[in-house]
Parts: C-alpha cells; structure tokens; sequence
C-alpha cells in the first residue's frame, strides 16, 4: 500500500502541478487513495521531493535533482524501486523505462553499481540505456535488476528463455 501510494504520488507530481500538500491529498483521494497529513509529509520526505520553482515562476512539488541525492545509494534505490517501470535486454543493451523525468535519478542508481560489464549509461526523460559488454552479462544485470528493481523474480530467465531463437 504504501508503495503504491507512493508511486502514484511520483505519478501525479510528474503528470501536473502540484504545490502543495492539501493539493497532493485531494488528489490522492480523487484517486481513490486515502491517507492523512503525516503520512503523506512522510512520504514526501522518502519520496526526496522537493519544492521547485516551475518554467513560469510557479512553485511545484518535484524530485530533488540527482546532484543534491549525491552517492546516497540508499535513496538512489528508492527513487529507482519507485521510478522504474521496466527492465528488458535486447543483445548487450539493457532498457529501463522510468516515470517522466526521473531517467537521471534511475540511470545514476545503475552507475553506482559499478558494474565490470558495464560500459556506460545514457538516460533521457523516461529512458535509460545500459551498454553492456557482452550478451551473458546483460542477461544477468537484466534479471538482477528487475528483481532488485521491480520484485520480478526469475523474470529475466523468462524473457531470455522467450528471446533466445531470435
């Protein structure tokens, strides 16, 4: 429930404006969320959202820039857990598709794994590449990463196993 919760708050925040609190809670509930002040302050504080100033000089809730998060692994992976919305391997590429705008936050998470296949990392808006350096290796990244990531227990096998004749 929590996560849930959570993930949505990341969805709405990323969808429109949100300034505040009572806005995000009357949102929660038009979605059938119900949840009380303290909670949602708490999940705002796990959420590492912030309060930034939008394109038109309005003040909105958002995630607090990767440079701020810094080498904090710990919070890197909440953003990650929440933000990820799939993980795939097509060859020695991984695909990771996140919420709108928290590619960077998902992308520096995988490079802080240090990786010894991976080559390097691109990461768009909602779009993250991982070049791996060989096959096996993006496989076995791939599945470590959607259980990590995603909770997806044996899902890689299950894609590669799929993938394996073409």
């Amino acid at each position: 429930m929590k996560t849930d919760r959570q993930k949505l708050i990341l969805e709405l925040i990323s969808g429109q404006s949100v300034a505040t609190q009572q806005q995000l809670l009357e949102l929660l509930a038009a979605r059938g969320v119900q949840c009380t002040q303290a909670t949602l302050s708490r999940d705002i504080h796990a959420l590492n959202l912030v309060k930034l100033t939008g394109p038109g000089g309005g003040i909105r809730y958002g995630v607090e820039p990767v440079s701020a998060v810094g080498n904090d692994v710990r919070k890197l992976l909440n953003i990650a857990r929440l933000a990820a919305l799939s993980i795939d391997a097509a060859g020695n590429i991984i695909v990771i598709k996140t919420m709108p705008g928290l590619a960077h936050a998902v992308g520096s998470f995988a490079d802080k794994l240090e990786e010894q296949g991976l080559v390097g990392s691109i990461a768009g808006n909602d779009t993250i590449l991982l070049i791996i350096r060989d096959n096996a290796s993006a496989q076995a990244l791939c599945r470590n990463l959607q259980e990590l990531l995603l909770g997806e227990k044996g899902m890689g096998e299950k894609r590669a196993a799929g993938t394996a004749g073409q």
